[in-house]
């Protein structure tokens, strides 16, 4: 009986010093869409949780500067978590939306093929999304596209019903309330400067505006730094060039066309592209006021610096790709509008790269869990990358 007690001692011992000593139970690093997701979702497993942002709010990088598309999984490798995500979060994202009335509009998206040579490339695309179980997706032949989109200049096309558009500061706004209103707390203008392994967790050290350090302590670290999440990696001591961690940052300019322009597409357009490019063409997409916006293009940058500038020089490029396969418009109907960074795992001349959502344990660093190289379909993902982190904690 006394082993038998010393034994049950030692582990109420142990879940003290866990649960009880530090001052959190998780940290996620990054107030993006999926930082705020992983927030939600790991909210029933911890009743002690703060999100870190270094910048004065939620969403203010990746998560804002994007096409605010929700896709439905058509490009990406059968299998890849880019793949099983997109799929299943486009499903839960529309029922998010519906139950919280986030603003959003299943509008569909037509990928186009104007040329007799891009033909196979519609084909390899139809069959990637069927085996990647994408709904109702459908080739298309050329008097459908006149039909519905007259000013379209194709000779057939993919059809997928199921992807949409969506208010992305609407949706963070949303799961930001929603985790507030659980007593998760928020930590906004606190950059990390320092991770250091202790006893059953780590210790965190921020910089706040007025350069002292804050410091706090956690069970549980969850990278979802974004454009840095490679340098919380690093920071944490892992080397992110052994580690395949570092990431490209890659721009991508919108365009904008003036407002009597809106009824040029009534879906979204994309024009195909094969399937080792980077992006997805210089697409015609819309936000929810019928706006007609163009892009993005893929830009790597040579450094990663955060340069949010748009051109007016890129306008006559924007032009001559989407003058290609849409008319009605000129170069005067085109406007600048915005740029984003997209964290990339693979460089300009790499092949496919997947999520990488892992747990690292194996160096030494249990408890700390690395999200980097959310690109597109991050945003669509989000919902469902909070939802794996969730099944790698409790399964840890």
């Amino acid at each position: 009986m006394r082993l038998l007690s010393n034994g049950i001692y030692a582990l109420f011992k142990a879940i003290f010093i866990i649960f009880a000593v530090m001052d959190y139970e998780a940290v996620i690093i990054g107030a993006g869409a999926v930082g705020l997701s992983a927030a939600l979702k790991l909210n029933s497993l911890f009743t002690t949780l703060i999100v870190v942002e270094r910048n004065d709010t939620f969403g203010m990088e990746t998560s804002s500067r994007n096409s605010e598309v929700i896709h439905a999984g058509i490009y990406y490798p059968k299998d890849s978590l880019k793949a099983i995500l997109s799929v299943s979060g486009n499903r839960s994202l529309y029922e998010f939306c519906d139950k919280y009335k986030v603003n959003h509009r299943k509008t569909g998206k037509y990928i186009i093929a104007t040329e007799e040579d891009e033909l196979p490339l519609l084909e390899d695309l139809f069959f990637r999304a069927k085996a990647n179980g994408v709904e109702g997706i459908r080739l298309v032949e050329k008097t459908e596209l006149n039909k519905y989109e007259p000013n379209v200049n194709a000779i057939a096309g993919l059809y997928s019903p199921e992807t949409g558009i969506i208010d992305s500061h609407g949706l963070m706004w949303t799961l930001e309330k929603m985790c507030k209103e659980q007593s998760v707390d928020f930590a906004y203008k606190h950059e990390i400067t320092g991770i250091d392994k202790i006893a059953n967790g780590y210790k965190i050290t921020t910089s706040v505006p007025n350069d002292s350090a804050f410091t706090i302590t956690s069970r549980y670290i969850i990278n979802s730094a974004g454009l840095n999440s490679d340098r919380i990696a690093e920071i944490a001591g892992i080397n992110t060039k052994e580690a395949g961690y570092s990431l490209h940052f890659c721009k991508g300019h919108y365009f904008r066309l003036s407002s009597s322009k809106k009824s040029l597409v009534n879906h979204l357009i994309y024009p195909v592209v094969s399937k080792n490019s980077h992006g997805l063409g210089i697409h015609v997409t819309m936000d929810l006021n019928g706006e007609l916006k163009l892009g993005p293009d893929t830009s790597y940058l040579d450094t990663n610096v955060f340069d949010y500038t748009v051109p007016e020089a890129l306008r006559d490029k924007y032009y001559n790709a989407v003058s290609r396969y849409l008319s009605g418009f000129n170069p005067d109907d085109i406007r600048t509008d915005q740029a984003g960074i997209r964290p990339k795992l693979q460089g300009p001349d790499d092949g496919f790269r997947d999520f990488i959502i892992q747990e690292e344990t194996s160096r030494g660093l249990d408890g700390l869990i690395n999200l980097i190289g959310i690109d597109s379909p991050g945003l669509t993902s989000c919902l469902e990358i909070g939802n794996q982190i969730k099944k790698i904690i409790k399964n840890s």
